[in-house]
């Protein structure tokens, strides 16, 4: 059993860091990534066919500006309150 969204909010992660103004390090990246799946609805798939699926349904430009909504959120608050040492 595989929460697809796990994937989803961690690729676009990916494309956007650069352009969050945030910590990159992988403890703000992890924190992010779990804010941010922790607003949005998980797409559970048992099988290759059932993730790829799952993915098709992602494609809506709602769903987009849902996930990318809650990564902003996420960078943001993790830069506020970050877990690891200032530097």
């Amino acid at each position: 059993m595989k929460n697809v969204m796990e994937d989803i909010v961690a690729e676009k992660l990916d494309e956007v860091i650069g352009t969050l103004g945030c910590c990159t390090c992988e403890q703000c990246r992890s924190d992010i990534i779990s804010y941010a799946l922790n607003r949005l609805k998980p797409k559970y798939a048992n099988t290759e066919l059932g993730a790829a699926l799952a993915k098709v349904d992602t494609l809506s430009h709602q769903f987009e500006v849902d996930v990318l909504t809650a990564i902003y959120d996420g960078a943001e608050t993790v830069s506020k309150n970050p877990r690891h040492a200032k530097a």
